[in-house]
């Protein structure tokens, strides 16, 4: 002890009631106790993330002996075994009730990529958790009666975190707003895991943004500290790690081997770990990604991905969870759509590359999944199926080849004023081309459109019209007039504010970054 005085925290009121008074105070002890090393963190994936944008991409040499030895997580527990299909979504009440309604194995509340961030929404979707997690949850649609949680559905429900760098300003401390990780996680455990043990046997997270085995680390000391304040069995937290980073797939059995007692899946988010391609290879002389539609999951980085993460998962004796799919259904069953059918075909291979469950973004689509899964997957999972793909670092940046079209651009252009105007009245995720757009939809949207105007092989290949900057002020406050001409006054500001914002990021010469909380 060198006899520093640490300085006096103070708790600040949260802006909304209904939070358990335990967990200010318990946050205050994981801030102490974790604090520092979360800002370390930080700091040293700056760093890191440095040197492999400067070409130095391999899996970590000092880590070999991880990924040459034998070694599994711990088991699931039983109500783990089968992850067929799991549907992913918001925490509202009709999200949490229709999702736990859905007959999917697993709902997915997302408080990162499908939460609207602002403080209100988050301390709302933390209560209506704290009721999901009891089933005792219900909503009032406008068209039909009163819509509760079936008390006879056996869906399970995990929660997605947000990640360690995101801050929370529904609470803060000496006059700092704490970060968001250590805030959703105490409120889950206090809130929702006597309740969840209950009925689902753990408390089931995923978790996203994990970039390093050292971040991966921190998780596991947080989620420790956690069940051993609880009295908890170590273990009764599991997480599914999505790997949405060159980094993290990098790192995939190494943030496994530090989740060792709490890991029990890995999944992947192929428009994240795209935008992340383009974070860490954009340069004005370096060749673009292609139009955003042809990044599917046969992209070359994508599919080297997806298999290699079904190797390792398999390997350490977990699951893994297919990439999700975003399509909406056709409104017209007679009439089915390219899109619905790719996703079809998406399921369908998923299942045969030997993935144990994927992710659906519709209450609709989870019975055509699981066909698609219980076509190939007879048993409960298939982790006793192994991949042994010699998968190399450059397989996991191989950029895909395409075109770069006018309609792409125009598409990006209108998911993202979609998606910041919806969020701005309080959404999470926007419905924008037949699709549904999260949070690593308008980041990925963005990127590329900076990554055209910034490189000079940012060019319509059909015409040869360079994506430079007046384009894209051109055409962004064309398609804001088109879209919302016929809304009233404070959506056409919210239209105007983020064209404004948007153009903004776009012109940088920094890697933008999202323009929401």
């Amino acid at each position: 002890m060198n006899g520093t005085i640490l300085p006096r925290i103070v708790i600040e009121p949260a802006q909304e009631k209904g939070l358990d008074p335990e967990i200010g105070p318990y946050i205050r002890t994981l801030l102490e106790a974790f604090g520092a090393r979360r800002t370390e963190l930080s700091a040293s994936r700056t760093r890191y993330r440095a040197r492999l944008s400067q070409g130095e991409v391999a899996f970590l040499a000092d880590t070999a002996h991880v990924r040459d030895a034998e070694w599994q997580v711990a088991k699931a527990p039983s109500s783990l075994t089968e992850r067929r299909v799991e549907l992913i979504g918001g925490a509202t009440r009709p999200e949490l009730v229709n999702g736990l309604n859905s007959g999917a194995k697993n709902y997915i509340a997302d408080l990162w990529n499908f939460t609207n961030g602002e403080a209100f929404n988050i301390l709302r979707a933390h209560r209506n958790l704290e009721r999901a997690a009891r089933m005792d949850l219900a909503y009032l649609p406008p068209e039909s009666g009163r819509i509760r949680i079936d008390p006879a559905s056996d869906t399970k429900l995990q929660i997605g975190l947000r990640p360690l760098h995101v801050l929370e300003s529904a609470l803060s401390i000496d006059d700092e707003p704490v970060p968001a990780a250590f805030f959703d996680l105490t409120s889950v455990a206090f809130q929702c895991g006597k309740a969840l043990r209950e009925r689902q046997g753990g408390v089931f997270l995923y978790l996203r943004d994990v970039q390093t085995q050292l971040e991966a680390r921190l998780w596991a000391q947080l989620f420790q500290q956690v069940e051993g304040s609880l009295g908890w069995p170590r273990g009764t937290i599991r997480a599914t790690i999505v790997i949405d980073s060159i980094p993290g797939a990098l790192e995939a059995e190494e943030i496994l081997f530090e989740l060792v007692h709490h890991a029990c899946g890995l999944s992947m988010d192929p428009q994240a770990y795209a935008a992340d391609h383009i974070a860490l290879f954009t340069a004005p002389d370096r060749h673009t990604l292609p139009d955003r539609e042809t990044i599917g999951l046969n992209a070359p980085f994508l599919r080297a991905l997806s298999l290699y993460l079904i190797g390792v998962a398999h390997k350490r004796g977990c699951h893994a969870i297919g990439g999700p799919s975003f399509v909406l259904p056709p409104k017209d069953p007679e009439k089915v759509k390219g899109d619905h059918l790719e996703m079809l075909a998406d399921k369908e291979r998923e299942a045969v590359d030997g993935h144990d469950g994927t992710i659906v973004a519709h209450p609709d689509h989870v019975n055509a999944a699981m066909v698609e899964f219980n076509k190939s997957m007879p048993k409960a999972n298939q982790l006793y199926y192994m991949r042994y793909e010699a998968t190399t670092a450059a397989d996991l940046i191989r950029r895909p080849e395409g075109s770069i079209t006018v309609d792409s651009l125009v598409s990006m252009i209108r998911t993202v004023l979609r998606y910041q105007v919806q969020h701005g009245g309080g959404s999470g995720w926007a419905i924008q081309g037949g699709r549904i757009h999260d949070r690593s939809s308008l980041r990925f949207a963005i990127r590329l459109l900076w990554q055209w105007a910034r490189s000079q092989h940012g060019v319509i290949t059909a015409t040869g019209l360079d994506v430079h900057q007046d384009l894209l002020k051109y055409l962004f406050r064309k398609e804001a007039a088109k879209m919302f001409a016929d809304r009233d006054d404070q959506v056409r500001k919210r239209a105007d504010a983020a064209v404004e914002r948007t153009l903004e990021l776009l012109h940088s010469e920094a890697l933008p970054l999202e323009p929401l909380s």
